[in-house]
């Protein structure tokens, strides 16, 4: 049917008149009574976002401060600085004092009164100074668990003004469009509004996640060729999920993202970096397996290499590959990792400590013990993607990675041995106590190289340890 203009025209204009004269009139009002409400408003947005960058400070600092790790609370600290409006910030520890702050911040009466309140009701507690600043405290809490406090000064002053010109804004741009209101409204409804109501619960559905989702909407508009590009995009999403997924089975987390990441520009090669390499292998494997079906083999070393997933993830390391019942974890590659010497050492200490634990068990249920051994090396090393057109892995290889694989097997049964040069870097910050093992002539190395049994972590690290071992071992089935 044609659309006869002579006669709809001005019944059109006399209806968007009128639609227009109310919407202008309704926005009038709305404008007086939301003017008189939006300083309330603004209060209580503004305390809502104080207390949610609080919240996040607080998660973000939770294991540092666990693990006393304080240079990477300080880079927390430093970081969320840097975020716009976030004037000031401080750490707390369990008993108020201050373990360090950041930016423009005091230390008055009120602040000591919110620590309190915080303290007493394990929430985010917040109040206005006379500065025009909004004072944020919150706990830092694991496992209820009060380990300190995190407390931010915002500037609430450019919040409330960035509010402010926003609902002016709004109040113009509703205005300005009251004039076609009722066309837009018309046409919206009835041609726009309802596949746009299908597209965005799609994008929702993307955004939880879910992405095997198809709109079914057959229309040859706009519309109906940005429909076909959300189906589209929801089968490459899908298919990305997949290929992610897969990918994570196979590799580290931070090497899928990374072989992702470069899909269409990966290279064959690598770079230069001083890394710490870890083989841990299990003692007397291939006699134990000679007594055990194929199943339980499979079954034995899924339950290990789990156990090695986990302590290297603990400390950051990455599991390179796994080697009959070998593995080698790489410690400061792909990601780069400070003090990867000491986390290697940990968690090899972690590993050893794990498996005792473990046989403590397994005598209880009459099964034979199972023993690691441990070699670990410090070294230059050419990390990257290796391989030829065909297969591909990325790996770290170098004289430095043969050496730890070396000190592995010279290693006995529960022995942890690492080298002259990581022994010596960190002897001297009291992290690690070891003593000397032997001058070795190992094979490949016409020079006798200095090597260290490693005992143990010292004290203030040994805690965070025995957490993790009794969450895994308790966790086990889960696993």
């Amino acid at each position: 049917m044609r659309f006869n203009q002579t006669k709809g025209i001005p019944l059109l204009i006399k209806l968007t008149a009128l639609i227009s004269l109310l919407v202008f009139s309704a926005i009038s009002l709305i404008s007086l009574t939301t003017m008189s409400n939006q300083r309330d408003l603004q209060r209580s947005q503004i305390t809502d976002f104080g207390h949610a960058m609080a919240m996040q400070l607080a998660a973000s600092a939770t294991e540092p401060l666990f693990t006393e790790d304080n240079l990477s609370l300080e880079l927390q600290l430093t970081n969320f600085l840097n975020l716009p409006r976030v004037q000031g910030g401080a750490i707390f520890d369990a008993q108020q004092n201050a373990l360090m702050t950041k930016g423009d911040f005091g230390t008055d009466r009120s602040l000591q009164i919110l620590l309190q309140e915080s303290q007493a009701d394990l929430i985010p507690v917040s109040r206005s100074n006379a500065d025009n600043m909004l004072q944020v405290v919150s706990p830092i809490v694991f496992r209820d668990v009060t380990a300190g406090f995190v407390a931010i000064n915002l500037k609430a002053e450019s919040i409330a003004k960035a509010y402010t010109d926003m609902l002016a804004l709004l109040l113009a741009v509703a205005a300005a469009l009251a004039a076609v209101a009722a066309i837009a409204a018309y046409y919206i409804s009835r041609h726009v509004s309802q596949p746009i109501s299908h597209l965005l619960a799609a994008t929702n559905q993307f955004e939880a996640g879910n992405y095997e989702v198809e709109v079914k909407e057959r229309r040859y508009d706009e519309i109906g060729r940005l429909t076909q590009a959300i189906n589209s995009m929801s089968q490459g999403l899908y298919r990305k999920n997949q290929i992610e997924s897969l990918l994570d089975q196979f590799l580290a987390k931070d090497i899928a993202s990374e072989v992702i990441h470069q899909l269409d520009t990966v290279q064959v090669g690598g770079e230069r970096v001083t890394a710490t390499v870890l083989f841990v292998d299990i003692v007397g494997f291939t006699r134990r397996s000679e007594s055990m079906s194929p199943e339980e083999v499979a079954d034995f070393l899924n339950e290990w290499f789990n156990y090695f997933i986990i302590c290297a993830r603990m400390y950051f390391g990455t599991v390179d590959k796994f080697i009959g019942d070998c593995a080698m974890v790489v410690f400061g590659a792909p990601k780069e990792n400070p003090n990867h010497r000491f986390h290697a050492i940990a968690c090899a200490v972690l590993m050893q400590k794990l498996a005792r634990s473990h046989n403590a068990r397994r005598r209880l249920k009459d099964q034979p013990p199972v023993e690691l051994r441990i070699g670990i090396n410090t070294g230059q090393m050419l990390a990257g993607i290796l391989g030829t057109q065909q297969r591909r892995e990325y790996t770290v290889v170098g004289e430095s990675v043969n050496l730890a694989s070396r000190l592995c097997s010279e290693a006995e049964a529960g022995q942890t041995i690492i080298s002259q040069e990581s022994f010596q870097a960190l002897s001297a910050e009291h992290k690690i106590i070891a003593h000397a093992h032997r001058n070795n002539a190992l094979r490949g190395n016409e020079i006798p190289i200095n090597t260290y049994i490693v005992e143990d972590v010292q004290k203030e690290y040994q805690r965070t340890m025995d957490i993790l071992i009794e969450d895994v071992l308790s966790n086990t089935a889960t696993l």
